[in-house]
């Protein structure tokens, strides 16, 4: 039985997006069968040949971070800060953070939480 390749895996992935399978569960099952093939540490290479499907299908990935669901507009507004053309949000709920948002395209980041706001306040007060 012949592996399948990282492009292949990440074709596969961004099909099951598309037909609206959730994230989640699509993430479950490359995880598993990295797992089973004892390639577990070609995640990293595997999850930038999904971004590079979604890329080449003209999609690209906003992972939205706060502590309560974000609407429709602040996601459209973060998504468009950041540059990204038909944009596929991935929204984790993370009860850490205490207030704002954070968001990621790529390497790109928008941090508007409390704990972004006051590291950079922070980082101020120890430069000057």
């Amino acid at each position: 039985m012949s592996k399948i390749t990282h492009a292949q895996l990440a074709t596969f992935a961004v099909n099951e997006l598309d037909r609206g399978v959730s994230m989640k569960l699509v993430a479950r099952k490359i995880a598993g069968y990295l797992l089973d093939t004892r390639q577990s540490r070609d995640t990293a290479k595997v999850m930038r040949a999904i971004e590079a499907e979604m890329n080449k299908r003209g999609r690209m990935q906003v992972t939205i971070t706060s502590a309560h669901a974000v609407t429709d507009t602040v996601k459209t507004e973060l998504a468009n800060m950041l540059g990204a053309k038909n944009p596929v949000f991935h929204e984790e709920i993370d009860p850490r953070v205490i207030g704002g948002v954070k968001a990621q395209v790529g390497e790109s980041e928008i941090d508007l939480t409390v704990r972004g706001k006051l590291q950079r306040f922070t980082t101020t007060l120890v430069t000057e």
